[in-house]
């Protein structure tokens, strides 16, 4: 056969495909329903994992840190980085330092936004040419050096309407007059984007051993990263006694591929989310190829024909084949817009760091996967009716089925298709189960406090403006006075830490022969715990005479009382390891436990000092790393309060910005969001396993009961009860769904342990789970099987006697 020949067939197989469009209806949007979730899913893993770094020669970039072992990762301090020059096998290094908010003001009210204090070396190592103007010199990038700062491309934008002739203007930062230097690329990114770069200024001689910087290296061409691994190791293990480091405890320093760094923390869930769309999208190979034998069934009478003329098996294959490809096309494209809503509606809701808004929703890799994945599952599918239709099963088609449908042995096939649609989509659905189970236990732990009525924002007294911690407290009393004074306020007070997700780690010393430990800590104002609706258990609260001068006291929590003092801890003491001069602490109360880092975390043991009683030195060490937090209760609805803040505050700080004025209430339900998304994603994808599940074994069934109409109609002849008629096909029906559901619950108590570590206090096994899913299944079953039933109880015996 020729070219010319099979191109004909192709052409006519198309053409009788449009001219009856629902089979071809039917199976495109079974496929795209299983290439959109694999579509979406796949371009969220190219964008985040796969994707290079947008920065020339991404391979040679490499992260350094340092390792304590199983799986700890931390940045490098300042101290290690000083000792960094000229490492083999590295052409140039470069730093930033941990976010910090910055005041800034001028051309309207003043804002907080994030900066980063970088060094002169980040941008050319990443190899970043900017927008606008430069990178900052060395003169700049040392301690009390020239003023400059390098706008964000999203800032430059919001701010300044991305005007170019920014370069040259000046920002008030923190009370300090700053020259624009430069203009960042849209596509500047590492873990997040920031609003500002700062220079980093570090000391030459510097002993910070705090590792909170970010070190970023460019390899030289031809080293690998496991050459500059085992380099960087050798040259700060060679000054492990300078770093501190005892005998017992050094950590190893590893380099990372950037491009492995930036995508690791979301590869985890990303994996379980592309596992679960590739189990859609067998599941609609299974329900596409069940549709391909119907359709291959139906034609069986002509392709015997054909078959008794002559015909080859290629050409009475070639009618599925070319509904196969045109299904397979018309599949991708419409997954691919499926895929494009979804990721659309998911930018409200998903990380915005796995979906900037300036990013294209899909790469050309991601058409390439939807339109291989389409073509071939419509291409399998097709083999599949093709296989049926071949000429020797064609002709047992005509001898063993009856004129109007398949044969025994074609039914059997299609309900073996069934059972395995029910078995996957039971893996599906338990796995979702379980996770909306886990998710409703989270929901009903009890953090500690009460979120509900309480409006929070973040505020970072400007240094240029409150240089010392008298001036900060003097802000802090001011503030607080006057939010107090607003009608409905019923309290307010000033934290370091919101009580959920949030949260900054100092060495405490217990008694002085013990070691130091490294916990939670919080500077409070007075009133904080009634804020917060933490209760007092025993002792007293911070007042207004814990200030500086007075007696240094500390209040801890019930877990740190426990830990360390068998439950007495009044009266007892401890001391900051900030520097020498660190005063002993008085413990004068207890409080309740709260579960600082969210449900599905164990309560930490919590010190809490006044704020009033900061030293100058510890408060500058504090604005470095974290902002403070006003937080006010109020009666009514807090929202209300927002623009009330904003004003109090303006009134109190003309120059002082806020930013993240929110409802406490949703700090607490982001504690839970990556729960929340896990659950909503399985769950869509087990929804729509369950739906394509309903209508494979309804296909099945309805056209089981048209082709045995006639035996039916005589057994309603022979005095069969409609009741009994139904029953019989619906149990035939359930029957497939019970062994799908006994395959599939196997399988997905195995699966689940995959689930283990996103699961709280439920197990792989969790009847209530798994009852779920059972209903679920049998529900979809029974409303699958109930309208062929009807059909075949109200069969007419005249009817289906005539018909032959």
């Amino acid at each position: 056969m020729n070219l010319t020949i099979l191109l004909t067939e192709l052409r006519r197989s198309v053409r009788a495909s449009t001219r009856r469009p629902g089979f071809v209806g039917l199976a495109t949007l079974t496929l795209a329903l299983g290439i959109g979730a694999c579509a979406a899913v796949f371009a969220l893993v190219e964008a985040i994992v796969l994707r290079p770094p947008p920065y020339p020669q991404p391979d040679r970039l490499v992260v350094l840190s340092q390792n304590y072992g199983a799986g700890n990762w931390s940045a490098l301090s300042p101290q290690q980085y000083r000792l960094l020059g000229d490492l083999p096998g590295v052409v140039s290094v470069g730093s930033h330092f941990v976010p910090k908010d910055v005041n800034v003001a001028g051309g309207g009210e003043p804002q907080l936004v994030t900066a980063w204090p970088a060094d002169a070396g980040l941008l050319p190592t990443l190899g970043v040419n900017l927008v606008h103007g430069r990178n900052f010199t060395a003169e700049e990038d040392r301690p009390g050096g020239a003023a400059a700062v390098v706008l964000g491309h999203a800032f430059w934008q919001r701010q300044f309407n991305g005007d170019p002739a920014v370069v040259g203007r000046t920002l008030t930062i923190d009370g300090v007059a700053t020259p624009i230097v430069g203009v960042l690329p849209a596509a500047f990114r590492l873990q997040g984007t920031p609003d500002l770069l700062l220079p980093l200024a570090l000391p030459a001689t510097t002993r910070d051993n705090g590792t909170n910087l970010s070190v970023i290296a460019r390899l030289a061409e031809g080293n690998t990263v496991a050459a500059a691994d085992g380099a960087l190791d050798v040259r700060l293990q060679a000054h492990a006694k300078e770093l501190g480091f005892g005998e017992n405890q050094r950590p190893n320093f590893a380099a990372t591929a950037l491009a492995a760094n930036m995508g690791a923390a979301a590869w985890p869930i990303l994996s379980l989310f592309f596992a679960c769309a590739l189990c859609v999208l067998l599941l609609v190979t299974v329900n596409l190829s069940n549709l391909m034998l119907m359709r291959a069934v139906a034609r069986s009478h002509d392709s015997a024909v054909r078959a008794a003329l002559g015909a080859s098996g290629r050409q009475i294959g070639l009618p599925a084949l070319a509904e196969g490809l045109l299904v397979g096309a018309l599949g991708a494209t419409a997954g691919l817009a499926l895929a494009a809503g979804a990721l659309r509606l998911g930018r409200a809701w998903l990380p915005p760091e796995w979906l900037p808004t300036d990013a294209a929703l899909f790469g050309p890799s991601v058409w390439l996967f939807a339109f291989a994945a389409g073509l071939g599952v419509a291409a399998l599918s097709a083999a599949f009716g093709a296989w049926r239709a071949r000429g020797a099963a064609a002709v047992h088609e005509l001898v063993a089925g009856a004129r109007t449908g398949p044969s025994r042995g074609s039914n059997r096939l299609g309900r073996s298709l069934v059972v395995a649609q029910a078995a996957l989509a039971t893996v599906l659905l338990a796995s979702a189960a379980l996770l909306s189970h886990s998710l409703l236990k989270l929901n009903r732990v009890d953090l500690g406090f009460d979120a509900a009525g309480v409006l929070v924002f973040r505020l970072n007294p400007s240094p240029g403006l409150y240089p010392d911690a008298a001036a900060v407290e003097d802000f802090s009393r001011r503030l607080l006075d006057r939010l107090r004074a607003e009608p409905g306020v019923r309290q307010a007070a000033l934290t370091t830490n919101l009580p959920i997700a949030s949260q900054l780690n100092l060495p405490v010393r217990i008694g002085e022969d013990t070691e130091v430990s490294s916990m939670q800590f919080r500077a409070v104002s007075p009133a904080a715990f009634a804020t917060f609706d933490v209760p007092l258990l025993a002792g007293r609260d911070f007042d207004d005479g814990d200030r500086a001068g007075s007696e240094p006291v500390a209040i801890v929590s019930a877990a740190f009382a426990r830990q360390y003092f068998g439950g007495d801890a009044l009266g007892k003491s401890l001391r900051l390891e900030l520097g020498p001069n660190m005063p002993s602490l008085r413990i004068v109360g207890v409080t309740g436990d709260v579960r600082q880092f969210g449900p599905q975390e164990d309560v930490p043991p919590i010190v809490h000092v006044p704020l009033a009683q900061l030293s100058d030195d510890v408060l500058g060490m504090l604005r470095q790393f974290i902002p403070l937090n006003a937080a006010i209760r109020v009666d009514g609805d807090p929202a209300a309060f927002a623009e009330r803040s904003r004003a109090a505050l303006r009134e109190v700080a003309p120059q002082q910005g806020l930013a993240a004025l929110r409802l406490l209430e949703r700090d607490v339900a982001d504690a839970t969001a990556g729960q929340r998304m896990n659950a909503v994603l399985i769950g869509l994808f087990a929804g729509v396993a369950l739906l394509l599940a309903g209508v494979g074994l309804y296909s099945v069934t309805a056209v089981a009961v048209a082709t045995r109409r006639r035996e039916y109609g005589v057994r309603a002849a022979l005095g069969a009860a409609p009741l009994r008629l139904m029953r019989g096909v619906v149990d035939g029906g359930l029957r497939d769904v019970g062994l799908g559901l006994v395959i599939g619950l196997a399988a997905a108590v195995g699966a689940s342990r995959l689930l283990e570590r996103f699961l709280f206090d439920t197990g792989p096994a969790d009847p209530l789970a798994l009852g779920a899913t059972v209903a679920a299944l049998f529900v979809a079953g029974l409303l699958a099987t109930v309208l062929p039933a009807l059909r075949a109880a109200r069969q007419s015996p005249m009817q289906a006697l005539r018909s032959e």
